[in-house]
């Protein structure tokens, strides 16, 4: 046996830890989920979203990582979700750029413990020698996205977000807008408008994931 599926046997026993995509006991992701992690950046396309967007892993093949780490707090799997994002914010870096999560609600913050977005931009900007600012705000509570088709998720996310504006005696690097998913593109539509409403450049958007477009474009 390795010294890593020993470790893992450890981590089982004395942890009950086990994978949270197939359920195999030890560290998560296991050895062979890890390989489905592995990012294979690409661009990608919603109505509405006029900047290059780009990301790394189709949504269905990451879903259950997703899930635990913003809702089971299972800060483990910041690495290998920071890795997938980190390759799909490399399409469209440039030096000095900043990256800016996108903001989570002080309710799902309060529930979670932690904004899960930013924790993302963070580890990634250390990895990157990139540089990250929490730019953005949310100025009102929306409901909860899942189950709605595009156009209402547009609709509940207008003028949601607010943009903290560039310092007048600092440069003003560009932006790269960073979400843990995309989906219809609402939510990262109404972040590059309040960038560029408080007069930011952006330069791109960055995801982990996103999900086949059309299954909610009803």
């Amino acid at each position: 046996m390795s010294v890593a599926n020993l470790l893992d046997a450890a981590v089982d026993l004395y942890l009950g830890g086990q994978c949270h995509g197939c359920g195999t006991p030890g560290r998560s992701p296991c050895p062979a989920c890890r390989q489905g992690l592995e990012p294979h950046p690409q661009g990608i396309w919603r109505p509405g979203l006029d900047v290059p967007a780009v990301a790394a892993l189709a949504y269905d093949d990451a879903a259950d990582f997703i899930i635990a780490y913003k809702d089971n707090q299972a800060w483990q799997l910041t690495a290998p979700l920071g890795v997938a994002l980190s390759a799909a914010v490399g399409q469209v870096a440039r030096p000095g750029l900043i990256l800016v999560p996108v903001p989570s609600s002080p309710d799902s913050v309060r529930l979670r413990g932690f904004d899960h977005t930013a924790t993302l931009a963070q580890w990634v900007a250390r990895r990157g020698s990139y540089r990250w600012s929490p730019l953005l705000r949310r100025t009102k509570a929306t409901p909860d996205q899942a189950g709605l088709a595009a156009v209402s998720r547009r609709v509940v996310q207008v003028g949601s977000m607010r943009a903290r504006p560039p310092s007048p005696n600092r440069p003003n690097p560009p932006v790269v807008v960073i979400d843990d998913v995309v989906t219809t593109g609402a939510t990262m539509i109404e972040a590059v408008r309040a960038l560029r409403e408080a007069g930011h450049h952006i330069l791109g958007a960055a995801s982990v994931a996103h999900t086949p477009q059309g299954r909610h474009a009803a």
